[in-house]
């Protein structure tokens, strides 16, 4: 028998006995947060320091979930908690191992690494983050007025593309 034969029948027969792991099993969402689970605790790390404690203690693996509040907008509770100038918030999701981009970066004041990363990937002056928020928007959030000042004087003019997700 051939390698990529054998690997392939060796494969199937381990997924179907894999039982609910299994690429066939029928319900794939048995293990996931539900999209209602995620939207509350991205919602809440927008504004509510307790309630995002609260879920993070009793889940801890949805740290890093997405809510898809519209075609193709994400947003991690991270994220949330950045655009909204929640510091405290954000402290606690970084405490807790959330993953940050280049806008969490720049909400939180690693400015030399977002420079870094901006001249790296010249284009990452002009993208956006979730519901249209730029970098600008969240030097101003994180009270980075300079390193606002800076991005002015880079070219980055808007806070916010409102028309990005239609």
């Amino acid at each position: 028998m051939k390698r990529k034969t054998f690997l392939k029948k060796g494969l199937l027969g381990a997924g179907l006995f894999a039982g609910g792991y299994s690429a066939f099993s029928q319900d794939k969402t048995a293990n996931n947060f539900s999209l209602e689970e995620i939207k509350e605790f991205v919602f809440a790390a927008h504004r509510d320091y307790d309630k995002v404690k609260e879920i993070i203690t009793a889940k801890p693996l949805i740290l890093n979930c997405a809510n898809q509040s519209q075609k193709g907008d994400f947003e991690t509770a991270m994220g949330g908690a950045s655009h909204m100038g929640r510091r405290d918030i954000a402290d606690l999701l970084v405490e807790r191992g959330a993953r940050l981009d280049i806008f969490n970066h720049c909400f939180l004041g690693h400015l030399d690494l977002v420079k870094s990363m901006i001249k790296a990937y010249p284009h990452y002056l002009t993208s956006y983050g979730p519901h249209g928020f730029t970098l600008l928007h969240h030097a101003k959030a994180g009270k980075h007025e300079d390193f606002a000042k800076w991005l002015i004087d880079q070219g980055l003019t808007e806070s916010h593309f409102k028309d990005v997700f239609k």
